[in-house]
């Protein structure tokens, strides 16, 4: 069975706590102050045994007002609200308020609990549960169950059990998704085992000795103990109220508000992209720049308001908005969220984060709408297109997928399969790009060579290394070769050596070009051994060093980016250097000098080229055979 979390809702004095007692036996009210003023401040936790042998979690959150943030810290996780009312008074301000907030944190099963029912005659009970009913109406509560109880003599507890047996029995299981994630109620410290902290597992699961992050430190500890119940477990799972006895962290390192989670790179975010709802009740408009208070996880935040689409969000209706943080959060996609007016304190609105990493946007601009829709709907395929082609995340892994859509990592896997047999996706080294960014992708990459074949057109190419320094922003370096491959592969570009170059490029010398390209191989041809240096000067017009290069290791060769010697001239070097060596063993620079016949100065670069090519090594002032030198042209000792 599933496991389930309830919370208990209402005006304060309804008698939540007093409900929660007769149901379980357990005083959620347990501090001195709790106790003497009769109200709940904290939040409160206990759990019931069902008939059917299920264990069912119970959250008893603060009814006055101003401890509404310690109820929404209490809420997230909830399947079930036992939604209070005092048979004597009816629906109050704290009742309604308390709809409010459960609504926009997206709760939607509810049971009525009509409390204190043997204080009031069987009259004054009809006319409140008519006046109920009337009151909730226009709320997702209008056709809940209601319970009549009394929790001095018991009246209608079983009963209420049973319909929350009920409800369990057709609630599907909850898949235990992700990293695990808590974000922390209460942080405290049990001698002789040091830092606790408590809370509601949002995803995945925990053991004892798993590692996790305390965020915003990202300091890391280790699980030494857990317990559910106050019982010691070994693991605890999603939505467990569950209480981690942490290592090494002390109890200044952690407070309430703070996460911890199984994952070290858990992003922060100071923009929230959301789809709101603002309240009917609520007084004012959701407007531009409006300063509000944020309660998420259980934290409250600071936030301005950035209205998308529209000037400002109406009471009673919904739309997009993205909330600029005055601190950052650590949450997720899917994350529920209340907004409170800055002054008076005021709960406005609340609605769902669509993302949590969203950068600033036009706000009236339609892709953007659109796609804050794609995300609203919910839509696998399309979250995934729309994160891949309209965020700076071009390529992204299953596991990047996973993170930012917020459900488990072998959905994510059997989609993007799934996308890529189709064609919607393309596989890269180790993520994958949506195929209409590759298209607008490879139409930048092409535009970018033929601008580049425009200014220098008697290059090869673009050098490799120049490309992935100009593309590495948009695309990360490690998948850099793979669009390469796809580039070549699709015939879009071309590879030639250590350049990249459009498929449609074709170096076309014009007959000056032509001209001086015969001077070039003369000049260099009667300059013997002795390199020629390349400059603008030793010809009239055009570059003759890129008129050299096209002509590199055919008819040139560039013993450094200034001086160059026939190509048949450094194959006579070769050939020299060979017979030298097979019968001296090994050679000077004047040795090669007077073998050539050129300067020093020539000579010392055509033997430094040599050496760096391995054929020759350095031995003191000479030169013998290097490691790469060819076996098959080195005279054995014996060889006559």
């Amino acid at each position: 069975m599933a496991y389930l979390v309830i919370a208990t809702a209402g005006h304060v004095d309804h008698g939540k706590t007093t409900l929660i007692k007769a149901l379980t036996g357990i005083e959620t009210d347990t501090t001195a102050e709790e106790k003497k003023r009769g109200l709940s401040i904290n939040l409160g936790f206990a759990y019931l045994d069902l008939p059917n042998g299920q264990r069912v979690g119970i959250v008893d959150v603060p009814g006055h007002e101003r401890f509404i943030k310690n109820m929404v810290a209490g809420l997230p996780g909830i399947n079930l609200v036992l939604l209070v009312i005092d048979a004597g008074e009816g629906v109050m301000p704290q009742t309604r308020e308390h709809i409010d907030i459960l609504t926009v944190l997206g709760v939607r099963d509810f049971i009525i609990v009509l409390t204190k029912v043997d204080t009031v005659d069987a009259e004054l009970r009809d006319l409140v549960r008519e006046d109920i009913r009337e009151q909730l109406s226009d709320t997702v509560l209008k056709d809940a169950d209601m319970v009549e109880t009394d929790a001095v003599s018991g009246k209608g507890i079983e009963t209420l059990k049973a319909k929350i047996q009920e409800w369990a029995e057709r609630n599907p299981a909850m898949e235990e998704k992700g990293e695990a994630r808590m974000n922390v109620d209460r942080a405290f410290s049990v001698k002789g085992f040091g830092t606790v902290v408590t809370g509601t597992l949002l995803d995945g699961t925990v053991g004892i000795g798993d590692e996790l992050y305390v965020y915003p430190e990202l300091k890391k500890t280790k699980v030494r103990n857990i317990q559910i119940h106050e019982q010691n477990v070994k693991h605890a799972g999603s939505r467990h109220r569950t209480a981690i006895n942490l290592a090494n962290i002390g109890l200044e390192d952690i407070r309430r508000g703070d996460v911890i989670s199984s994952s070290p790179s858990l992003k922060e975010s100071w923009m929230l992209d959301v789809k709101v709802q603002c309240l009917k009740t609520s007084p004012v408009a959701m407007g531009l720049w409006d300063r509000v208070r944020v309660l998420i996880g259980t934290r409250e935040v600071m936030g301005r308001i950035v209205p998308i689409g529209e000037d400002c969000i109406q009471p009673g209706h919904e739309g997009f908005l993205q909330l600029r943080m005055e601190e950052s959060v650590f949450v997720k996609n899917g994350d529920r969220f209340v907004l409170r007016s800055y002054s008076p304190m005021m709960t406005i609105g609340g609605g769902e984060v669509l993302d949590a990493a969203p950068h600033k946007h036009r706000r009236f601009h339609q892709d953007v709408l659109d796609s804050l829709k794609t995300k609203e709907e919910g839509n696998l395929d399309a979250i995934i297109s729309d994160f891949l082609i309209n965020t700076k995340n071009i390529v992204a892994t299953k596991d990047d997928l996973a993170a930012y859509v917020h459900i488990s990592k072998a959905e994510v896997a059997d989609t993007v399969d799934r996308m890529v047999t189709e064609g919607i996706l393309i596989p890269m080294k180790e993520g994958y790009i949506h195929k209409d960014t590759y298209k607008s992708l490879r139409g930048k990459v092409v535009q970018a060579l033929l601008n580049y074949h425009h200014k220098y057109p008697l290059r090869a190419g673009m050098p490799l290394e120049e490309f992935r320094s100009r593309f590495s922003k948009q695309i990360p370096d490690k998948e850099i070769s793979a669009l390469i491959s796809l580039l070549t592969a699709d015939q879009s570009c071309r590879l030639d050596g250590k350049y990249i170059a459009a498929s449609s490029f074709k170096i076309q010398l014009t007959e000056a070009q032509k001209k001086q390209l015969k001077q070039l191989r003369k000049m260099v041809d009667d300059a013997g051994f002795n390199p020629v240096k390349i400059d603008d000067g030793i010809l009239p017009g055009t570059d003759i060093a890129e008129l050299a290069r096209l002509k590199q290791g055919e008819d040139f060769i560039f013993l450094t980016p200034e001086y160059i010697i026939a190509q048949k001239r450094y194959e006579e070097a070769i050939d020299i250097i060979y017979d030298y060596l097979n019968e001296h063993g090994k050679m000077t620079l004047g040795d090669f000098r007077d073998a050539t016949h050129s300067s020093r100065k020539a000579s010392m670069l055509i033997l430094e080229f040599i050496d760096a090519r391995h054929i020759t090594a350095r031995e003191e002032n000479y030169r013998i055979f290097g490691p790469a030198a060819d076996k098959g042209r080195i005279a054995s000792p014996d060889r006559p």
